[in-house]
């Protein structure tokens, strides 16, 4: 029987099975909350079993520690992506010669905090009940002015509270959003645009700061400043992508660097290991690498033309509700596992304690995003529906049609 003949894939059918921009961004963002887990069941299952890691022998114990170990590597990842959305939600309001300051607040305020305020509530419940059984990790901070920091949300200022560590990186989220926030109002009328200015004012004053500090003057304030701002430049590096999208794809330099950003990664985590660079600059280096990813995927898109999906398929949907949730509670859930693991059986091989409370702290992860992170998001886009609608009377009677407040970050 002759072999039927296969029809040949048409471009469009690639486009359709193809992911656009924003899916890769919602499953980079899952990947990256899913490698912070596993670095920090990592650092779990050493402290849980700091005799037998030792067995390993040093290179192998500092490879796995800088490497997979690492989850800074992935925080700038987020700073990254997140700095690429606010760029393209706040742009169109941009071009309309106006800025709501007050609108653009409440969107990026109800994005971070109800489920920053949900989980910092199951810190504190939770610290509370394990406290006489508690696995010797992420204990610092366990006391009322921290707390009190925390619900400020200036704890990168101060200290953690136990195992909300991972909070740290909400500060700078915050910062980011109310300092960009501030530039677009300021600079609506302006053909300066904020990512310019923003980034001009983050390595101005991260670089002051990091020269203070290293030059005698060693205040917490002013290293928590300095790298406040520093770490600034890997948001503004994706607000800058966003807003110079279109010329960056046709640069050929530019485009020939962006296919190399793994190998830029893969160096940055090299040099970390051998301990060649300081933790600045991985920091900085591993923003470039994710801004140069970032390239990548719009020249991609670029080249092949855009996805012709009507709605971003489920799976990635799925992936990127997951990462917010996933990122905010795995250290508790962690903690909870490690606890327990203390108490019944401590002598767990570490590997196999890794390996477990990884996979158990994403499968939990996913859940929260479906349970608890889709209802937030659909409540918060009523309410920007119903502040959409009561700013539309206003502006009809000046003429100005009304753009989308809607924000994807």
């Amino acid at each position: 029987m002759p072999t039927p003949v296969q029809s040949p894939v048409t471009p469009s059918a690639r486009n359709v099975e193809r992911f656009s921009v924003h899916e890769k961004i919602d499953l980079c963002r899952g990947i990256f909350a899913f490698l912070v887990v596993s670095a920090h069941a990592l650092e779990m299952a050493w402290v849980l079993n700091p005799n037998e890691s030792k067995t390993l022998g040093p290179l192998a114990h500092d490879f796995l520690n800088y490497v997979l170990g690492t989850g800074l590597y992935y925080v700038m990842g987020f700073f990254v992506l997140s700095g690429y959305c606010i760029q393209l939600s706040v742009q169109r309001l941009m071009d309309t010669g106006t800025f709501p300051l007050k609108t653009y607040m409440i969107a990026r305020l109800t994005r971070i905090l109800p489920l920053y305020y949900l989980a910092l509530l199951f810190t504190v419940v939770l610290e509370l009940i394990i406290a006489g059984n508690r696995a010797p990790i992420w204990g610092n901070g366990l006391r009322s002015p921290v707390l009190f920091s925390q619900i400020l949300v200036i704890q990168n200022f101060t200290q953690t509270y136990g195992s909300f560590a991972q909070s740290w990186s909400i500060t700078n989220e915050a910062f980011y959003y109310i300092l960009f926030g501030l530039l677009a109002a300021v600079l609506a009328r302006s053909s300066l645009r904020p990512a310019i200015l923003g980034m001009v004012l983050c390595l101005g004053f991260g670089i002051t700061m990091q020269v203070a500090y290293r030059s005698g003057f060693r205040s917490p304030v002013i290293r928590s400043t300095g790298l406040l701002f520093g770490l600034g430049a890997n948001w503004f590096l994706g607000a800058l992508v966003a807003q110079y999208r279109n010329s960056l794809v046709r640069v050929p330099a530019v485009r020939l660097a962006a296919r190399f950003w793994t190998l830029i990664l893969a160096l940055t985590m090299g040099l970390w290991f051998s301990q060649l660079i300081s933790l600045e600059v991985a920091y900085l280096s591993s923003g470039v690498a994710f801004t140069l990813m970032l390239v990548r995927f719009l020249a991609q898109d670029a080249d092949r033309g855009p996805a012709q999906r009507s709605r971003p398929a489920q799976f990635t949907t799925l992936i990127g509700l997951a990462s917010y949730p996933t990122y905010l509670f795995h250290a508790q859930i962690l903690l909870i596992m490690g606890s327990a693991i203390l108490r019944w059986n401590p002598s767990v091989p570490w590997w196999l304690v890794w390996l477990g409370t990884t996979a158990i702290t994403i499968t939990l992860g996913m859940a929260l995003g479906h349970l608890v992170e889709q209802p937030i998001m659909a409540w918060r886009a009523g309410l920007l529906k119903r502040l959409e609608a009561a700013a539309q009377p206003s502006q009809v009677r000046t003429g100005v049609t009304s753009p989308s407040w809607g924000v994807q970050q």
